[in-house]
């Protein structure tokens, strides 16, 4: 217990590892260079225990600011349509356990994850759902940062420069989330199985974008 205490005496205490990690996850496509940040900081940290709170510590924070980035999707469906907002629900149950999957995925490897959560506030996925898998996904990161930093140190990426490309796949993302009959998607699994699904997805794609 002292030990943990200690901890905050440091410049960079785990209310500073907490912070940091909520501010960088909650502004849009610059998540990454807060692990440099953990990554650093662990390398000082020798208790278990102590990697532990720091592990725990930087995923809540993370988690917040995910939070963050899920309620500007949900800002976004505010000019919705009715017709729209019912299509998305139907989105919703199509997704299901494979978009839990996902965010746990998104979350725990690092990836541009606010590619994928945005669209995600925006169909309003169960917000309870999305909580859960984005902190047992950045508490599999953090962990990995903090109990092998030694391993990893010399292969951390920095996504900067991508940030044009994350923004412009999000908006493409979005734009099918929004655009696809999904209901249209649903009778044809439900009718004829996942193969007939997958060609109305896939015809729905081509008229989105009007490719022939």
């Amino acid at each position: 217990m002292i030990h943990i205490l200690r901890l905050f005496e440091w410049p960079l205490s785990v209310l500073g590892i907490f912070i940091i990690s909520f501010i960088a996850n909650s502004i849009p496509f610059v998540a990454i260079p807060y692990l440099a940040v953990i990554m650093t900081y662990s390398l000082f940290i020798q208790d278990l225990t102590n990697k532990l709170v720091i592990s725990f510590a930087s995923a809540l924070g993370a988690t917040l600011g995910k939070l963050v980035i899920y309620f500007i999707g949900g800002i976004v469906r505010l000019g919705f349509s009715e017709k729209t907002l019912k299509n998305l629900e139907v989105f919703n149950r199509i997704a299901g356990k494979s978009l839990f999957l996902a965010i746990f995925l998104f979350a725990s490897l690092p990836l541009p994850d606010d590619i994928l959560y945005i669209p995600v506030g925006i169909a309003r996925y169960s917000i309870i759902k999305y909580f859960i898998a984005v902190l047992s996904g950045k508490v599999v990161m953090t962990s990995a940062v903090v109990f092998y930093v030694h391993t990893i140190k010399e292969v951390a990426v920095e996504f900067t420069m991508l940030i044009p490309i994350y923004v412009v796949l999000t908006i493409v993302l979005s734009y099918i989330v929004i655009k696809v009959d999904w209901s249209a998607v649903l009778d044809a699994l439900t009718s004829k199985g996942f193969s007939e699904g997958l060609k109305v997805f896939t015809r729905q794609l081509g008229s989105i974008f009007r490719i022939r």
